[in-house]
Parts: structure tokens; sequence; C-alpha cells
């Protein structure tokens, strides 16, 4: 069956590695990327073949939104033609009957019947509108589709996705809630990072069981529950030098076991021994987290120089930052040691940021 994972823009490529990595093996071979299709400035949707069911999709956690693929359409026309083509791909689908039997195990229901709402999007340069592909894609569900469904506005039992990216059209059906998207989280703070974007960062710095971890400038504790949430650890260590930041890395991280240890400090003189750390993942101020961009080199080269003196040899760090020729001037003046790696180009809450990766030397 064919699956769709959405996430942030930019972390298609690390959802999909993490479905790759962490979806249990089936019968047959295991799963297969079919594509990889980006919302811009939305999502990045990636299309997954797999033969298991739906239920080890809603605990990946680079994703936010899970979904089984009901129908899909190709060379959709740009005029009026499409729409017809739309319905009849939707109406059609020889898979719609098998996707809804998989929403039903995902989501434990077991109604034959009740109601649904179609979200529609596109990217491209169709001459309809989106209100025009959604309603196509609930005539065809009602007058095609098994069972007897009802069309509402909201608070749906059914929630059908339709999204046209140029010529090609996914219709799929949402298996997850807002809880695979939000995980929780007690406290939130203005710039917090997404769950999925703060997962996606802590499963580059490629997690071990005996790995004391840090993220110096943790604000909520985001990356540290998500740390936590990853597997096995020997310590974390988290601390922001704001009393309400510390605050509510307290209340998000209360339920999570293990040695965690938080504290307010000052990320520029951290209270660790040289080279005590394996793994560091920090979200650097940029944006709306800065209220004076012309303190942030000062900053950067303070922070990664003690980031450099705590990794240990071999260690890892992840940082994201809004201006990666800045990041890289930092490490150039003050933390050599540390070699440049990869780089993932992101959005953050509608801004551009890279992740960058680095190894200490």
């Amino acid at each position: 069956m064919l699956y769709a994972l959405q996430t942030l823009p930019g972390l298609g490529q690390l959802a999909w590695h993490e479905a790759e990595t962490h979806l249990p093996a089936s019968d047959g071979p295991g799963p297969k990327l079919v594509g990889l299709k980006a919302i811009p400035g939305r999502n990045d949707i990636v299309l997954v073949a797999y033969r298991g069911g739906p239920r080890p999709f809603l605990g990946l956690r680079s994703s936010e939104d899970a979904f089984v693929v009901a129908a899909r359409g190709f060379r959709i026309a740009t005029d009026d033609r499409g729409l017809r083509q739309i319905y009849a791909a939707v109406r059609n689908s020889e898979d719609a009957a098998r996707a809804i039997d998989l929403w039903r195990r995902a989501t434990g229901s077991r109604q034959q019947n009740g109601s649904f709402r179609v979200i529609a999007r596109t990217v491209g340069k169709q001459k309809f509108l989106r209100r025009d592909i959604g309603r196509a894609v609930a005539d065809a569900v009602r007058e095609g589709w098994p069972g007897r469904w009802n069309l509402v506005e909201d608070d749906a039992d059914l929630e059908v996705w339709a999204t046209l990216v140029e010529n090609e059209l996914i219709c799929a059906l949402r298996l997850s809630d807002a809880s695979m998207r939000q995980r929780g989280k007690a406290r939130h703070l203005p710039a917090s990072l997404r769950p999925a974007l703060a997962a996606a960062m802590v499963a580059l710095t490629d997690p071990a069981p005996d790995d004391v971890f840090l993220d110096p400038m943790a604000g909520a504790g985001t990356i540290l529950a998500e740390r936590a949430a990853a597997g096995r650890f020997a310590e974390i260590h988290g601390g922001d030098i704001n009393g309400e930041a510390l605050s509510a890395m307290q209340e998000n991280l209360r339920g999570a076991g293990g040695r965690i240890h938080l504290s307010r400090w000052d990320a520029r003189r951290l209270p660790l021994e040289s080279g005590a750390v394996d793994k560091v993942a920090v979200n650097l101020p940029f944006g709306k987290q800065v209220s004076d961009e012309a303190q942030l080199p000062d900053l950067y080269r303070a922070v990664l120089a003690e980031v450099a003196r705590v990794l240990r040899p071999g260690g890892r760090l992840v940082a994201l930052a809004g201006d990666q020729r800045l990041l890289e001037a930092a490490r150039a003046s003050a933390a050599r040691a540390l070699r440049p790696g990869p780089r993932h180009r992101v959005i953050v809450l509608g801004q551009p940021a890279t992740i960058c990766e680095y190894t200490r030397q």
C-alpha cells in the first residue's frame, strides 16, 4: 500500500530516512521511497510504499502527519478537464476501500458510514480553484466510495486531503491526529522548535545508548525531550540563561526517565568539564528570537568555542541557524576543531534556516 508522510519544508529526506530505518520489516521487501513532493513554504510530502499496516507510521517523529493514499491521478489538465479527471481518479480508485480499512485500523474506528471533509491544496498554475478541487473530490467520495459519507465543514470523522502538485493528484486519508504533531508538550515559548524538527536534529547526532547529550540553549526543552524519546542514553544536560525557559523545560521534561540535568546557565560559560559530552544539538538564536542581530557574531563565536571545548574528540554537533555564513564565520574564528559536515536547508516559522552538522576533531 502507498502511505504519505507530511513534514516541515526541507525535512522530507530526513523523514524518509527515519521511515526507512524504523518501519518494522514485513513480508517481502521493506519500505520503498516512491516520491518526495514539496508544497512550497508549507510542507514536504514523502510517498512510501509499505506492505505492513499503518500504525508504525504514527510513531515516526520527524513527520507531523501520516496518511494512507486512497487515489492518485496523473497528467491532470490545468483547465476544467482537470476537474473531471480528478473526479474520475477519486471515484474509480481501486485503492479507496483498502485505504478506508487501513484508516479504521489506525484510528480504531468501526464506522462503515460517517462524516468527512476535504482539505484541498495546489501547487502550479491551474485555471481552477482549490474549492473546485474540493467539490470534485467530495462528489467522488459520496458517489463512488464504499459506505455512506456525509460532507461537513469541521470535526469530521474522516479527513480527505487532496493535493494537486502540478499535474499529479495525491488523495489521502489522514491517519494521525494532533498528538503526532504536538506530542503532549506542556508549555510553549515564542520561537520554540516544532517537535518534528527537533527530532530530525536529534537523529542527525546519531543517538547511542552511552551518549552524554547536551543542548546548551534549550529553551522550552523540545530537543531534550526528543533525545529522551529517541532511545537510551547515559546523561542529558540542558540549560538556558532565561528563568522562564528553565521553568518550561522542567515542566516539559517532567515525565522523562533517566539522568537528566536541567540548569540555568550562560551557554558561553558551561559548567561542564572539557571533553565530557558526546553529542550536542542546539537551536541558535535567529529571526524572532533575536532583539539585536548585531550581537549574534559574538554570541555564536562564544557558544561554538564552549561546545568545542566540552565535546569529546569524535563527538557530534548539530546546530540550527538562520544564517549559515554567519555560523561558519564563527566556527572558523573560534572553533576550528569542529569539522563541517552536511547541510540541510529548512523553513522555520516561515524563515529559511539551515541544519549544520559538525564533528569534533
